[in-house]
């Protein structure tokens, strides 16, 4: 039979490991804003729109990637704080971001609609419509 000590003492052991286990994963900094987004509507300023094809936005930490299937792939640094995201792709062409709704390789979004499932962005050049893929 054990003691009332060997009891305490395997409950701090399993609360010790259950509190080790869970401090591991990195827990999402952003809400919902973290993960992989389809891009499925850009509306330009001009009034043209446009449907990419597999474009995608994927939102980790500090960092967002930009990856449209088999054509191109972009990394950058954001900022997001509830209201905006703020988007900088130093080592990328102002070219290679025009597909994904982007004008400039710094660039203000702001945050029309956040869910789960659902994302709308607003800058001056655009406006993208996602869907969490």
């Amino acid at each position: 039979m054990m003691n009332s000590m060997n009891i305490m003492k395997w409950y701090i052991i399993a609360v010790l490991l259950v509190l080790i286990v869970s401090a591991c994963g990195k827990t999402p900094i952003n809400g919902d804003l973290d993960g992989r987004w389809q891009i499925l509507k850009i509306e330009y300023a001009s009034g043209e729109e446009e449907t990419p094809e597999r474009a995608y936005y994927s939102v980790a930490l500090h960092t967002i990637n930009l990856m449209q299937v088999g054509v191109t792939s972009q990394t950058g640094n954001m900022e997001y704080t509830g209201d905006s995201l703020f988007v900088e792709m130093p080592i990328s062409k102002i070219e290679d971001l025009l597909p994904f709704g982007m004008n400039g390789t710094e660039q203000r979004f702001g945050v029309k609609e956040l869910t789960s499932k659902h994302l709308i962005l607003q800058s001056d050049f655009a406006r993208l419509e996602f869907r969490k893929f």
